[in-house]
């Protein structure tokens, strides 16, 4: 195929960029600069006049000769021809560019270093894609099956284009198989079946369940030689089903050797550890078993029993793993009922598979829509109702897999299971199967923390347990949450870091900007809540970008934080290797404009998988922080300390949302602390606020002095004196006088009060 024609080990990117820019140069390509990032031709402005009836063929191959003479405007001209014609045909793209055997070298070049990678990019999809729709035209494939029953050269030809097909010959060979007006074909796909290789394994594993015997052993030999592991737990469990001929069990038990002996693999285990096994590979997506990641669709094969044939149903490559994942565990199920692992794994892949589908795992309405899945009936229930109904044992386990892997979607599901169905002690304890939610305390995505501190604090816990001096900080935390990400911003050069500081701004963020790590990281830790992202540039010293990505990822609430490499002239290399070195990190040039630092962002964000914080979610979260407090505060009993959240309420009674800040008075008066109760009272007595929240605020002071006696200062007691006795509002004055005999101050209040009214 064409593109596995260029597979090169990525160990040394030095020499093998060496050995492309010398292959386009020996090509025709003009390369004028190290990024190949500007044209430099005095003529690129101008529009490009594409020929009028161009072909498909046509505008690739002058894309291809402009990108090659360094005339990057002109190429792009025809690039954006080629996407744009009606005729457009990844098929012919595929073909055109077979024919230029240095045409894949050089979209990879311009793709990593030139202004028009990203049509470049669409270009190499194409060319993808048109591999993908040539192997599973299924007239061709039925015309190479015919092809077989040909003299020698032809069934040598067709069998390596059914090679070529893959998965999608199976169905047509199997078919042929069963079809007994072609058994002159017989031998010759009997053969072939043995040659398609490891994308034939899925489909043929399903081809077992067929009730044709003879067909079934050619089959099960036809995995024993293609010799993939992936084959040996449906293999397996023919050998323990009773109702299974003996000649397919035979058969079975020697493809299982046939396949230990290709594979090297020594496979122990029985079905069911087996199946589990390879769920694991699909749930990890294993190179092993994964979907072509250059595609964006996969097939699930199912075996229809009614028509004895196979089908595919096509899913997004995204959730392609956690479905066959959930296939596999359901295997296991029906060997072994009460396979805890493998329901823990099931739940697990079901909440990360809906999570790639664009929906929130947390919420459990079945209204809610996201990407199809059609390997789901219509009215199939929420990933929620199975985590919920399984109970907590699983929901722990489940929560355990996801902060192991630091999985943001799998980790918010189980928490919102472990919300609805634990109680305080099958939420917190010593047992190691309750570890993982005091283990979320430090997930590296703030929302998973709150939402475990929030379950957390919600179980009232009045036993110790490890880490429980996490939850109060991280629900402080929560309190004062903001929707505006907080970016921080390293650059030696003050016109550049200003620069992309205001990129940055100009989006809605945060900035804090530096040309120093450790001086910034102390303005983070007094200013900010947390860094969504960091962009650093690659000449950073006192340490340098290397040290400054690893000091910054061993604090684990930054553990997957984007980071963008701002590269200086000559450090293409060293950000080459850093961002392959470290997960979540992506190079742009120090000087790359708005788009090219949100686009490196963006897919950044992608790539972690970490939930973004609205101004509606964030005030939500700190709605429930709050209210967890005060229900921490009536019990009394709890073994967390509280006070550490008061600086947060305090900050919460300037917020913007006045139920937040009435909740937050409240939650303050129960606090047996000076401090408190004279934030309330200045709340309180503040002419500048609403008549609604003073009211809730003298309220809280009568209720804070009742628990704790008078703890204002004197300027405060005078004023509270006053407004009791002479305020213009009698709503507030009556507010105020509820606060003023709760303080039951020792001077005669009451007489003061009554004289004021004395009519002479």
């Amino acid at each position: 195929m064409l593109l596995a024609s260029f597979q090169v080990h990525n160990r040394n990117r030095l020499c093998l960029r060496m050995l492309l820019i010398g292959m386009l140069l020996s090509a025709g390509l003009a390369i004028t600069s190290p990024a190949f990032a500007q044209d430099g031709e005095q003529d690129e402005a101008a529009k490009v006049a594409v020929p009028a009836g161009a072909t498909v063929e046509s505008l690739f191959t002058d894309f291809l000769h402009y990108a090659r003479m360094g005339r990057f405007n002109t190429a792009d001209g025809y690039a954006q021809a080629l996407l744009a014609h009606p005729e457009l045909d990844p098929v012919k793209v595929m073909e055109a560019a077979s024919r230029d055997k240095d045409s894949l070298n050089t979209l990879l070049i311009i793709i990593a270093n030139s202004s028009i990678g990203d049509s470049a990019k669409r270009v190499l999809d194409l060319i993808q894609q048109g591999e993908h729709d040539e192997r599973k035209q299924s007239d061709r494939i039925r015309e190479n099956i015919t092809l077989l029953g040909g003299n020698p050269q032809q069934e040598f030809f067709a069998q390596q284009r059914l090679i070529e097909s893959g998965e999608y010959a199976v169905p047509p060979l199997i078919a042929t198989l069963l079809d007994s007006q072609q058994k002159v074909l017989w031998p010759r796909v009997i053969v072939s079946l043995t040659k398609l290789g490891k994308g034939a394994v899925r489909p043929l594993t399903m081809a077992l369940r067929m009730g044709n015997n003879d067909v079934r052993v050619h089959v099960i030999r036809a995995l024993g030689e293609i010799g993939y592991p992936q084959a040996v737990p449906y293999l397996n469990r023919l050998v323990l089903d009773e109702n299974m001929p003996s000649e397919s069990k035979f058969a079975a038990a020697a493809a299982v050797s046939r396949i230990k002996a290709i594979s090297g693999r020594n496979i122990s285990g029985d079905a069911k550890d087996q199946f589990f096994g390879l769920a694991e590979w699909f749930y990890h997506e294993d190179p092993a078993v994964r979907a072509d990641p250059r595609l964006n669709e996969a097939n699930v094969w199912y075996w229809d029993d009614a028509e004895q044939s196979l089908r595919a149903t096509v899913v997004s490559t995204s959730i392609f793993g956690q479905v066959m994942a959930m296939r596999c565990c359901e295997e296991v199920l029906l060997l072994e009922h009460d396979h805890a692992p493998a329901i823990a794994l099931w739940l697990a892949s079901n909440i990360r598979r809906e999570g790639r589908l664009g929906m929130n795992v947390e919420s459990g309405d079945p209204g809610e829509v996201g990407d199809a899945d059609p390997t789901r009936p219509a009215a199939y229930p929420r990933a929620r109702y199975f985590s919920q109904a399984a109970g907590p044992r699983y929901a722990h386990l489940v929560l355990a897999r996801a902060v192991k892997e630091s999985d943001t979607a799998v980790a918010l599901g189980a928490i919102e299971a472990l919300r609805i169905t634990a109680g305080q002690s099958s939420l917190v304890g010593s047992e190691d199967i309750k570890q993982p939610l005091v283990q979320a305390l430090r997930f590296p995505d703030l929302l998973v923390r709150v939402r475990a501190a929030l379950a957390l604090g919600a179980a009232l816990p009045t036993t110790p347990f490890a880490d429980a001096q996490f939850v109060v900080p991280v629900l402080a935390q929560a309190v004062t949450l903001s929707g505006r990400e907080q970016v921080l911003v390293l650059d030696t050069d003050q016109q550049n870091r200003n620069r992309v500081a205001s990129v940055m701004r100009s989006g809605g963020r945060t900035v804090i900007a530096d040309a120093s790590f450790y001086p910034a990281m102390t303005r983070v830790r007094e200013e900010t809540q947390s860094i969504a992202m960091l962009l650093v540039s690659t000449d950073v010293t006192e340490p340098d970008v290397a040290n400054v990505i690893g000091k910054f990822r061993s604090e684990f609430q930054y553990a997957k934080t984007p980071i963008v490499l701002l590269t200086k002239p000559t450090h293409d290399l060293m950000a080459e290797d850093l961002a392959a070195r470290y997960p979540f990190v992506a190079a742009v040039n120090s000087h790359a404009d708005d788009a090219a630092i949100a686009d490196a962002l963006s897919r950044l964000q992608a790539k972690t998988g970490r939930s973004m914080i609205d101004d509606a979610l964030s005030l939500t979260l700190a709605k429930q922080s709050v209210e967890t407090l005060h229900r921490l505060a009536l019990n009394g009993r709890t073994v967390l300390d509280l006070s550490v959240a008061q600086p947060a309420l305090l900050a919460a009674l300037e917020a913007a949302d006045e139920p937040l800040q009435i909740s937050a008075a409240s939650v303050l008066a129960l606090s047996p602390s000076n401090t408190a109760q004279q934030g309330i009272a200045t709340v309180a007595m503040d002419d500048g606020r609403t008549t609604t929240l003073r009211v809730a605020a003298f309220r809280d002071l009568a209720e804070s002095a009742k628990r704790h006696g008078n703890m204002l200062g004197q300027s405060q007691i005078d004023a509270l004196v006053s407004m009791a006795a002479q305020g213009d509002d009698l709503v507030i004055r009556t507010a105020a006088s509820e606060a003023l005999g709760a303080m039951n101050l020792t001077n005669n209040q009451a007489s003061e009060i009554l004289r004021s009214y004395y009519g002479g």
